[in-house]
């Protein structure tokens, strides 16, 4: 009988280590992804959530809502942000999305 709850117990702090190295694997990559984004232009939107500390879901409201410029290739779904926009965001500055820029431009050009 000593020998089973030995057991059980040993299984116990294994599984308890198991989780404590997943947390700790976790930790060190969020650590290692906010130090590399001083470093950066170019953000993900996961990324940019980071910076901003917010959602990434939040992220696609603001892009949405246009409250924050992003860019986007052609026919590509994802998009990413420029740290000066960013930063525009924090400080208030509401801007247009590239691709206002580019439709203004190419509407220009049509005339």
């Amino acid at each position: 009988m000593d020998n089973k709850i030995f057991i059980s117990k040993l299984d116990r702090l294994e599984s308890i280590v198991q989780e404590l190295s997943k947390k700790q694997d976790a930790f060190i990559e969020k650590a290692l992804m906010k130090l590399s984004l001083n470093s950066k232009d170019i953000y993900s939107s996961e990324e940019a959530a980071e910076f901003l500390s917010i959602e990434v879901k939040y992220i696609y409201q603001l892009t949405h809502q246009r409250k924050i410029r992003y860019s986007k290739k052609k026919g590509q779904k994802k998009i990413y942000f420029r740290k000066e926009d960013l930063l525009d965001y924090l400080n208030g500055e509401i801007m247009s999305t590239t691709e206002d820029l580019e439709n203004a431009h190419a509407s220009v050009w049509k005339k």
